[in-house]
């Protein structure tokens, strides 16, 4: 009787799953940004100011936060890009020589440089090549385009409701929590105590971790970047440090810019950058990330490795997560079972 109890609430839950399935994404980033920042917005209403005006204040940092690097970004992407362009301006004038090491290629030097010479080593060759290309290319960019406008669309639709619901979160969390406390208390009686406690801890500790580690690995390697001899490190730190919010961003990141370095002829450099990147990221996956994501919730290092791994392989970066929670969760039924003998 008990079981068939929860037939018409499983039934009815799926359904609102396939009903909201293209906004679950929305609904769960509000959730998750209330429950990391939901501190700071009691903070600002014990210092006396309305719950209407906090919500405000609390949207503008979080937009502030996450779009003001994303504008520095862009802003030094575009100088990188205008000094690209003079740059290409006057290799076409002159021609590009071809670089030492081409020769000392195994069986394919003398076609490469063959190569080299007709398209690249002449004046205006770099123009032409470059011309024929996007000509080859055209079609299928045009199609990406169109794809990519309309992702950034649907995007753009997400964020805006993610931040919208977010708000109303701000506005309203009391009794959402009294909602969903009482909802969880009927279905999970044994376990919803246990699952409300860990979730703030697990989802906070994460959020520290995470942004902790992408602003450290941004400044360290941005500066590793400038020692190396990088082109604009800190445009390469910034990116980085928004590439080191996933795991396996932050390796990818400077073994591209030592192959860079390597293309270039700087072969200590790279060896050197790819060196110190290496064992950075050890001392930071090993001793930072998993006792600041960890310590929260008492998780260990691996619990933690493969909490952010299967979590961001399977659900994407929201699986960042969720990841460690279910981890967390795992981790509380064993302790209370060891307990229990």
């Amino acid at each position: 009787m008990r079981a068939s109890s929860y037939v018409l609430p499983v039934a009815f839950a799926i359904a609102l799953a396939l009903l909201l399935q293209h906004f679950v994404s929305s609904l769960a980033w509000a959730g998750l940004l209330a429950v990391i920042t939901w501190p700071l917005h009691l903070r600002l209403q014990a210092r006396g100011l309305p719950r209407m005006a906090s919500a405000s204040v609390m949207l503008l940092l979080l937009v502030i936060g996450f779009f003001g690097p994303s504008l520095l970004l862009v802003k030094a992407l575009g100088n990188e890009l205008v000094g690209l362009r003079h740059l290409l301006a006057r290799l076409n004038e002159v021609g590009i020589a071809p670089p030492g090491w081409l020769a000392a290629l195994p069986v394919v030097a003398e076609r490469v440089l063959e190569w080299w010479k007709e398209h690249l080593a002449v004046p205006g060759g770099l123009n032409a090549l470059i011309q024929s290309t996007l000509g080859d290319v055209m079609p299928q960019l045009t199609g990406a385009a169109r794809l990519w406008g309309s992702a950034i669309l649907a995007n753009a639709l997400y964020l805006f409701l993610t931040l919208l619901t977010l708000f109303v979160l701000y506005l309203h969390g009391p009794t959402v929590v009294r909602y969903v406390d009482g909802a969880g208390a009927r279905l999970l009686p044994a376990h919803y105590g246990k699952l409300r406690a860990i979730l703030p801890l697990s989802v906070r500790g994460t959020a520290l971790g995470l942004c902790s580690i992408a602003v450290l690995e941004g400044i360290v390697l941005g500066v590793a970047y400038a020692i190396a001899g990088a082109p604009a490190p800190a445009l390469l730190g910034v990116i980085t440090g928004y590439l080191a919010l996933i795991p396996g961003g932050a390796p990818l990141s400077f073994t591209m810019v030592s192959l860079l370095l390597l293309g270039q002829g700087n072969a200590g450099a790279a060896l050197g950058l790819f060196t110190w990147g290496a064992v950075e990221l050890f001392m930071v996956d090993k001793f930072i990330r998993p006792k600041l994501i960890g310590h929260r919730v008492n998780l260990p290092f691996l619990a933690v490795l493969f909490g952010l791994l299967g979590g961001v392989s399977t659900m994407g970066v929201i699986g960042l997560f969720v990841g460690p929670f279910m981890m967390a969760v795992l981790f509380g039924w064993l302790r209370e079972g060891q307990a229990a003998k």
